[in-house]
């Protein structure tokens, strides 16, 4: 189970591994995942539409749709179409950061070390691609931070993480703030569910006084208070699934000590029977043995007396016959 503690200590973590960040994509509803979590999101979302082309994609934490679908690139490659979060990437631990890799030859299936960034585009470029780059008409002007000028200024970072894209339109930059919906929205958002809203305002131009109704001290202490609430709920159940081994450990305990019990008594018990039943079997032992021998004795006797019998009814005089039937007949009445 996650620990506050991991939280804290190691910096931020992937909402899907729960381990520190490893290049981190960031979905349009600003949730951001390690790439591979989120390409095994996919591919897992993929793997349940195999009848079906998979269109979009659901984030992992707040449910929202995502509509991403590109004929050209594989789903096993759909992750990397998410931008990097360089917010977070700047504050990850430095034992945690991998070098960042160029966004245009990535594109085109090849890796190229990044040496740069373009603030505008938001790119990762790698030294061929900055010199093209700077050539074009379109981009000339870009401004291009270094990766050196990246990790040493936390602003410049901040500068790309400028604006953020729609959650339900890929790709579309948040441009408006829709009053009575009280929601940010893009140009196809206004067009498609606020064209009807009586106030739908320019987000640069109101940002002032958005951002004082908004109050972010506030909002920052908010997201604390629900951190240290969530931090609690962990540290309860971690409490009582300790608790739960702990009387677990008991009852399992207990039940050895009664089978212990049981068997003591039953080992007892057993050599008791067993030391009563030789006695007795060697005094019926003794017995029937001296009744098997009389009976032996007496069988022996009767054999030969009619071993005897039949020699003088064959061989006898009348009178012999007689008197050995007589005698017969005394010893069968005994």
């Amino acid at each position: 189970m996650a620990t506050s503690k991991k939280v804290t200590e190691n910096g931020p973590c992937c909402p899907m591994c729960l381990e520190q960040f490893s290049v981190p994509r960031q979905m349009p509803c600003a949730h951001s995942f390690c790439e591979k979590c989120l390409q095994s999101h996919i591919t897992t979302e993929a793997a349940k539409h195999k009848h079906t082309k998979l269109n979009c994609i659901k984030c992992p934490v707040c449910r929202n749709s995502v509509s991403l679908y590109i004929k050209d690139k594989p789903t096993s490659e759909w992750a990397t179409l998410f931008p990097v979060n360089t917010v977070l990437q700047s504050i990850l631990p430095a034992k945690s950061k991998v070098d960042r890799l160029c966004d245009a030859c990535n594109t085109e299936g090849t890796t190229s070390r990044a040496e740069g960034v373009c603030v505008v585009c938001k790119e990762a470029m790698c030294g061929d691609c900055l010199r093209v780059h700077r050539k074009l008409k379109i981009s000339k002007n870009h401004t291009i931070l270094s990766v050196e000028e990246l990790a040493c200024n936390p602003r410049n970072v901040i500068k790309l993480a400028e604006g953020f894209t729609c959650s339900e339109h890929h790709g579309e930059d948040i441009k408006y703030y829709c009053k009575y919906h009280k929601l940010p929205c893009c140009a196809t958002c206004v067009i498609k569910s606020h064209k009807i809203c009586f106030k739908v305002l320019d987000l640069k131009e109101e940002l002032p006084a958005l951002l004082s109704a908004n109050k972010p001290v506030e909002i920052i202490a908010d997201m604390k208070k629900i951190e240290s609430h969530l931090n609690k709920f962990i540290a309860m159940n971690e409490s009582i699934l300790n608790n739960l081994r702990t009387e677990l450990n008991e009852l399992t305990a207990n039940i050895r000590k009664v089978r212990q019990e049981i068997n003591d008594i039953l080992d007892e018990l057993e050599a008791q029977v067993k030391t009563e039943g030789n006695t007795i079997y060697k005094e019926e032992f003794i017995r029937k043995q001296e009744e098997n021998h009389q009976c032996l004795s007496l069988m022996h006797a009767v054999r030969n007396s009619h071993y005897l019998h039949e020699a003088v009814h064959k061989y006898g005089s009348n009178l012999q016959k007689f008197l050995m039937a007589e005698a017969m007949k005394s010893q069968l009445r005994f």
